[in-house]
């Protein structure tokens, strides 16, 4: 096991800058998920890691050691693909041992690193089928095996899930995690999917056009996002935003989004109370908008108009409007909303965020 840090790292293509100055160190144990869009650079980074792609310009070190320049096989790492890579003509055991026998490991080694990644991960009745005998959660796990057998310094997933159906994925998220509980080895996992970057990641890195956005644990992204790209990214439905200007006094600043004013978030006041007359963007959550009631938390209440409903069973996803502005609420599937009706919504003063207009950056703290 082994930390993994990335010093100023950049990767080209041509004209293309993948990767932009990345800067970030992998704890020794943790598990840290990239996430972004597609063309983000997130693959490209962990793909320099491995030694699959040679960057442009930076260090990469795994543990103490500099391995800009040692081979994939030599940097004592395990990769998982997201199309499992199974030798085909080969069983589960084969698949598992082939590998080690490539680096002369003995027999009996051998064995026991197989028994025990076959208990770990319920392989032990599969271990004589072949790949097309398996299902596709039971080949996703074989790959995950052969990562194990390894013992090496650090995994590195390239989105092992993404050709899982949704209920399978689900499940063996949960496997991996469990997994990487049991056996603590540095993980770098990489996903487009931020619900499945918010469930895993102990930290979890934001990349967007070859930059990171931000790093920081799931609980910080989802509540202290730093810029827009964050704030619109992490969470499910999406953040709302409105586009305003800081109002007010410098003692009690305002967000005046022409459709409603509303209370500058006390974490982000004393900045605002600077900022008197900027544009700014107001963001709030799908759920943390409320239907008005004697239990609403303080704050703004506007009539919105309910555009679409989607029932969920244990929620509805509405899509409201206020004049020509559309937005997203969550509520509790009860309230049974209707197409065309209205509805009276409270945002409450302290679960919005302030972005500066042309930054995109958070208001600071």
């Amino acid at each position: 096991m082994a930390t993994v840090e990335l010093q100023h790292v950049t990767k080209r293509f041509g004209d293309v800058l993948a990767v932009n100055d990345l800067n970030l160190k992998i704890k020794d144990q943790e598990f840290l998920v990239f996430v972004g869009p597609s063309g983000c650079g997130k693959t490209t980074a962990l793909r320099m890691v491995a030694g699959l792609e040679q960057q442009s310009g930076g260090n990469i070190y795994i543990g103490d050691r500099l391995v800009n320049d040692v081979a994939p096989k030599d940097r004592d790492i395990a990769m998982v693909f997201q199309n499992y890579a199974l030798y085909p003509h080969m069983n589960v055991e084969q698949n598992l041992a082939f590998g080690l026998k490539l680096r002369h490991v003995g027999k009996a080694e051998i064995k026991r690193r197989i028994d025990g990644a076959a208990q770990i991960l319920a392989l032990g009745h599969l271990l004589k089928r072949r790949p097309r005998e398996l299902s596709g959660g039971q080949r996703q796990r074989v790959a995950v095996g052969r990562a194990i057998v390894r013992e090496p310094a650090a995994f590195l997933m390239d989105e092992p899930l993404s050709n899982l159906d949704a209920k399978l994925r689900i499940q063996t998220r949960a496997e991996i995690q469990k997994l990487h509980q049991r056996i603590r080895t540095t993980t770098i996992y990489v996903t487009h999917d931020q619900v499945e970057a918010m469930t895993m990641g102990e930290r979890i890195a934001v990349m967007h056009d070859g930059i990171l956005q931000q790093l920081d644990t799931p609980e910080a992204l989802y509540e202290r996002p730093a810029n827009l790209f964050v704030a619109g990214f992490i969470g499910s439905p999406a953040m709302n935003f409105f586009k305003g200007k800081i109002v007010g006094t410098p003692d009690a600043p305002l967000v005046d989004v022409g459709l409603f004013s509303v209370a500058v978030p006390s974490p982000q006041r004393a900045a605002a109370s600077r900022a008197l007359g900027s544009e700014v963007v107001y963001g709030v959550r799908p759920e943390h908008m409320f239907v008005r009631d004697g239990s609403s938390p303080e704050g703004v209440t506007v009539e919105a108009k309910v555009e679409v409903v989607e029932y969920l069973g244990y929620e509805e996803q509405v899509y409201c409007s206020l004049d020509s502005t559309s937005f997203n609420v969550r509520l509790p599937a009860q309230m049974r909303t209707h197409v065309g009706g209205r509805i009276p919504l409270t945002i409450p003063k302290d679960r919005g965020h302030v972005f500066d207009a042309k930054t995109e950056q958070a208001l600071a703290a």
